[in-house]
């Protein structure tokens, strides 16, 4: 017979933890070891009433306008000593790297255009090509937010993102708290609302010229405040190129692991098989961050996988355990970013 009262008490799943951004703040005021903080309390102990201090305000002070679920809760700061010059600078950052290269998204106190040219410039060389990566250099690829006061800026490098802004307010750092949390989540830069950001007065042909020299800036349209237009300097949307930094990143975690925790993946079509799987969890994993596209009937991810077999392999791969290529491709999700809308009213409508 049944009892009249059942209870049942369990404890809910842990959830799972995303991926966070791994950012980087650099303060040329004075030299400080690289630290990660978790709060602005801490930051202030090391760099009160410096210009860092404030870009750490703008990122983390977010609740009141992100659409994101989270808020950013820890950045990394390096403290150098101010360089002579852009190049000395670059030349500070590479030194940095050799110690610590564990961060992707890095901004800086410096809003000169030679700095913001050099940076952008060292930023688009941080992706390696092919041959580098044959060559056994690690993939470490950042991507560089910048804020300048000059209408006229011309940077067209890839992997950097510039923001106009003529204020003392930390525009891109407030852009990047804003946007940032929804990480690796993909979503589109344009139309947020950044906090603690003021609207600069433009003309119409000076926006004109900030959008075609692919430069994001605060707008206003009917009276609604927001960010244009969510591009790279080289106009590739910034959701897109960070949504192909976090796919490479996938795939290559995904192959250590398996590579590393496995005995043996055998020289087989079976062990083949086995290592195109961490690519497949890779993309279907951006699939889910809405990076990679679904297909409307199936709703499944919109790619191809091009596996081979052992018979691909020539004598020269298998006998140095090298197994052929992996090749795919995806259609990206993308985003609504312009929207048009026409109807006609009339005295009597047929519906049938």
């Amino acid at each position: 017979m049944p009892k009249d009262i059942v209870v049942v008490v369990r404890l809910d799943d842990k959830p799972k933890e995303t991926q966070g951004l791994d950012i980087l703040l650099v303060s040329t005021e004075g030299e400080k070891a690289i630290k990660t903080y978790r709060s602005l309390e801490e930051i202030a102990v090391d760099f009160s009433g410096k210009n860092v201090e404030k870009m750490a305000q703008a990122l983390f002070d977010q609740g009141k306008t992100t659409l994101a679920d989270g808020l950013i809760r820890k950045v990394k700061i390096v403290g150098l000593e101010t360089p002579e010059s852009a190049s000395a600078m670059v030349e500070s950052l590479e030194a940095l790297r050799q110690q610590d290269d564990d961060w992707y998204l890095v901004l800086t106190d410096k809003k000169d255009d030679e700095y913001i040219q050099a940076l952008a410039a060292w930023a688009e060389g941080t992706e390696p090509t092919e041959a580098e990566l044959e060559a056994e250099i690690e993939d470490h690829r950042k991507l560089y937010f910048a804020q300048t006061a000059n209408k006229s800026l011309s940077v067209t490098n890839r992997r950097s993102v510039i923001v106009y802004h003529s204020d003392e307010e930390e525009a891109a750092a407030a852009w990047v708290g804003n946007v940032g949390p929804f990480y690796p989540q993909s979503v589109t830069w344009k139309f947020k609302q950044p906090q603690g950001i003021t609207l600069q007065p433009l003309t119409d042909a000076e926006r004109e010229a900030l959008e075609e020299a692919n430069i994001n800036f605060l707008s206003v349209e009917y009276k609604r405040e927001y960010m244009k237009n969510g591009v790279c300097a080289d106009g590739e949307y910034i959701d897109s190129q960070m949504g192909a930094d976090y796919i490479a990143l996938t795939i290559r975690e995904n192959l250590y692991n398996l590579l590393i925790q496995t005995p043996k993946v055998p020289y087989t079509n079976q062990g083949f098989v086995q290592v195109a799987s961490a690519v497949f969890s890779a993309l279907n994993r951006a699939v889910e961050y809405g990076i990679i596209a679904k297909d409307p009937e199936s709703k499944k991810g919109m790619y191809l996988v091009n596996v081979p077999t052992r018979a691909d392999a020539t004598d020269d791969q298998a006998r140095a355990r090298e197994m052929p290529p992996i090749t795919w491709e995806a259609q990206l999700e993308g985003a609504v970013h312009r929207v048009k809308v026409t109807g006609t009213l009339k005295a009597t409508v047929d519906f049938e």
